[in-house]
């Protein structure tokens, strides 16, 4: 593990630039905090940015919205849009790039490489996603003034181009103005939560067939939605859970009809982190990193409530093991770094490393269960909701 790059991007607010590119060069050692201890280096080691964006070349709206995802391992893609607040201003074609975090000399020398064909529609809230070589472009109910058409979007990298695909059918969902928070791919579906504050949601977009599937979710313990990016390990699901520096594990299946399921989560709590000077306050967000195998990382950040100048970032390595039949954490490495910031603060939008490709199961490895008769259906799924009390 030691020598791994974890490529953190994040999202400004208040400062000068819309966003940056971290980079985290990870300890191999077991620390001091995963061994039980308490305390943190004195002084932090500082953070400084690969990457700013955006520069005043590019001609872009001031205070853009943006969404990155990775392809091939290395490059990121981003989308730019203006930002249609506070007078629901109508959008311009957003502008895409590609940078490449492996084809560069030095840390500080990260390739901006070219501009990609633009989406056919501008999404001020919107999900950028990864599947199978291809991006997904998918705009939220939210969006301002109005939902776009198309609201999602397919990228061809091979062809450099961008054809539409059918809209999510939002309003079969429980509940208005559901929002993406996390998303998997796993044999053949891109797997999207949905939350809205009150009731949350799963919807499994299947890329053959290019459909839309409700999926039915069993309610474990206020577990789901889970958040960001979730990684597909030996048949299981890792994700962030809405709780802060918690796992859930769980699983996904279909029957023979192409009704899709999420079984019943197993929250897994990340213990013995290091603890930054102050604590993190606000809206606190955090990305899941799969480092190969049963390792992980988990990036977090939040507010400094006693200073403008700077704010803290933790990065925690650590592996899901199996204990006598149950899956355990055991905490490897956790370290504070010092990000300096000119006023404001920042968000981290989502992290990966180009050490590690993401693995996106195929179809013919998805799980299948029996097709429910009407009377099993209804008798199954009320034990079900016991079962998960």
């Amino acid at each position: 593990m030691k020598g791994i790059s974890v490529f953190v991007l994040v999202e400004s607010h208040g400062q000068p630039y819309d966003g940056a590119l971290y980079e985290v060069k990870l300890e191999g050692k077991e620390s001091e905090e995963a061994a039980g201890k308490a305390g943190v280096e004195s002084p932090l080691p500082v953070l400084d940015p690969v990457f700013e964006f955006f520069d005043k070349s590019l001609a872009l709206p001031k205070h853009c919205l943006f969404g990155g995802a990775r392809l091939d391992s290395s490059k990121l893609y981003l989308t730019a849009n203006g930002n249609p607040w506070p007078h629901n201003k109508r959008l311009t074609t957003p502008k895409c790039f590609v940078f490449d975090t492996v084809n560069s000399n030095s840390i500080s020398a990260l390739n901006f490489q070219h501009c990609i064909s633009p989406p056919k529609a501008a999404k001020s809230v919107s999900a950028l996603m990864s599947a199978y070589g291809m991006l997904y472009y998918l705009a939220c109910p939210s969006c301002a003034p109005e939902i776009p058409k198309p609201s999602f979007e397919c990228y061809d990298p091979a062809t450099n181009s961008w054809r539409r695909l059918p809209p999510c059918p939002y309003r079969t969902m429980h509940g208005p103005c559901m929002e993406v928070l996390g998303f998997a791919v796993c044999y053949g579906y891109i797997l999207i939560s949905f939350y809205n504050h009150n009731e949350s949601a799963a919807m499994a977009f299947h890329i053959d067939t290019q459909k839309w599937h409700p999926v039915q979710v069993c309610q474990s313990k206020d577990a789901y939605p889970f958040r960001g990016r979730a990684v597909v390990v030996d048949g299981m699901i890792y994700a962030l859970s809405w709780r802060q520096g918690q796992v859930i594990a769980f699983s996904f299946s279909r029957d023979s009809d192409g009704n899709c399921f999420l079984g019943a989560a197993i929250s897994l709590q990340l213990r013995n982190t290091s603890h930054p000077p102050s604590p993190l306050r606000g809206m606190r967000t955090q990305s899941l990193v799969h480092l190969g195998t049963q390792d992980f990382c988990l990036i977090q950040t939040g507010r400094n409530e006693y200073s403008i100048e700077h704010q803290y970032m933790r990065v925690t390595t650590f592996q899901i093991l199996h204990k006598g039949g149950a899956r355990v954490v055991r905490t490897l490495h956790s370290s504070v770094y010092q990000v300096d910031i000119k006023g404001g603060y920042f968000f981290v939008d989502f992290a990966f490393t180009p050490d590690c490709k993401d693995i996106e199961p195929e179809e013919k490895d998805c799980p299948i269960v029996p097709v429910k008769t009407e009377s099993l259906s209804t008798l199954e799924d009320n034990k079900s909701k016991e079962d998960c009390r």
